[in-house]
């Protein structure tokens, strides 16, 4: 078949075979081009064919069958074989790249990091290669994920924000994950920690870690932290980063009241909330949240102290006074849940945790590793300089307010102290 025969058959509108002969002059090429190095490299060691090197110490034995890895398949070829003079079978490096399952190990990761099974992947390639080779490939890949996540230099980065949610396998096993977005708006996964449940152990590990690799609290600017609801979280972030600012998810928070309340009081409640979330700084915040307290306990006493409880904790970013462009990003755990639905997207197919190695980790990198390469910028990242001058207002502020001005010495000793760390009876008493 010419090229010209392939351009024909294309320009009458025959695509799909033009295709097809494409790929097969493609195939043919690649085929042939391993025959070439083949020889090539025959003739290095033996000279050239009925014109043999006498003063080499190798000869020419023939052929024999043999498999080559291409175009996603395994095939059979006809192999050369050299041995040496004295004897003894030599190993052709050609050969030995072209007949090494190795060869599929980006094609064989791929398909199994968009969640295809072990299995599905013996049966994509056609038995190229065996499930226990497709496991082991794998396994050495999502090892080079895990390596990845755990080893990035974290502080290069000027973070704003942190997000922590847990993700349950099964019903003793949680993983804490936390997500990162910095001064230009990009996200990041920062790490993850394994345990029974968000317990203040798991959050105090994973964010110690965290601290180790460059997130922290500066002294001159409070930390974001968005959460949902867990105690847990909330008290392993005030002992780690004891100045952090801490917003609750109003999406959870919106979810546990809508359980508490008739269901045709459900849709006003709802529009309350979206209220809250339009409403940009502190004054509209807190009139938003008044009218909803008010809604709530009419109808339900104890759900409307419960959430009035809850006042500072919710209204934490509202406090800060910055455009509402930011409150899609800022007022919910969103955007750390959506990491969630891609990342059981690319394990959907597992059915078993096994907790004694190292699998549970290694399949969350691959995962968390995948749906960050669908990340794009925070909405309204334009306006997170804003949100930084707020979070350094912040801190400063809470420095004066729990700094004593009856004595310039402690003044001076309080001054010495970072700003954000000094904020955590004061301003977050509930946190």
């Amino acid at each position: 078949m010419t090229i010209e025969k392939l351009k024909e058959i294309y320009l009458q509108g025959e695509e799909r075979e033009a295709a097809r002969i494409f790929r097969e002059l493609l195939h043919g090429s690649v085929r042939a081009g391993l025959y070439a190095a083949l020889e090539e490299e025959v003739e290095l060691l033996c000279g050239r064919s009925y014109a043999p090197d006498v003063e080499s110490d190798y000869r020419r034995a023939g052929s024999e069958r043999g498999v080559a890895y291409m175009a996603g398949g395994k095939e059979s070829i006809r192999r050369p074989r050299v041995r040496r003079k004295g004897g003894g079978e030599v190993k052709l490096a050609v050969y030995e790249a072209a007949s090494s399952p190795q060869g599929l190990f980006e094609q064989v990761v791929a398909a199994v990091g968009e969640g295809l099974g072990i299995r599905g992947s013996e049966r994509a390639l056609k038995g190229a290669v065996g499930k226990s080779t497709v496991g082991r490939m794998w396994e050495a890949k999502s090892r080079e994920q895990l390596a990845l996540v755990r080893s990035r230099e974290l502080g290069m980065k000027d973070w704003l924000g942190v997000l922590l949610d847990g993700v349950w396998l099964s019903k003793e096993l949680c993983v804490l994950v936390a997500v990162g977005i910095d001064m230009e708006g990009n996200k990041q996964v920062l790490d993850f920690e394994e345990g029974t449940s968000e317990s203040v152990t798991t959050v105090e590990s994973l964010l110690r870690r965290l601290e180790r690799r460059g997130v922290r609290e500066k002294p001159e600017r409070c930390l974001l932290v968005l959460r949902d609801g867990s105690a847990a979280i909330s008290k392993g972030v005030r002992q780690v980063w004891p100045g952090a600012l801490q917003q609750e998810c109003l999406v959870h928070a919106q979810s546990a009241l809508r359980d508490k309340l008739r269901k045709r009081d459900r849709a006003d409640l709802d529009n309350h909330f979206a209220r809250l979330r339009d409403a940009q700084g502190k004054v509209a915040g807190e009139e938003a949240f008044g009218e909803m307290v008010d809604f709530v306990s009419e109808r339900n006493a104890a759900a409307g102290l419960v959430l009035l409880e809850r006042r500072e904790r919710l209204l934490a970013f509202h406090g800060l006074d910055v455009p509402s462009t930011l409150n899609t990003t800022f007022l919910s755990t969103n955007l750390i849940e959506n990491v969630f639905r891609n990342w059981r997207e690319a394990t959907g197919n597992i059915k078993r945790w096994n907790e004694k190695g190292d699998m549970v980790s290694r399949w969350m990198a691959s995962g968390l590793l995948w749906a960050e390469a669908g990340f794009r910028k925070v909405r309204g990242h334009g306006d997170l300089p804003l949100l930084a001058a707020a979070l350094a207002v912040r801190a400063q502020s809470s420095l004066g307010a729990v700094a004593p001005s009856s004595s310039i010495a402690r003044t001076a000793s309080a001054a010495t102290l970072s700003p954000c760390r000094s904020k955590t009876n004061h301003h977050n008493p509930i946190n």
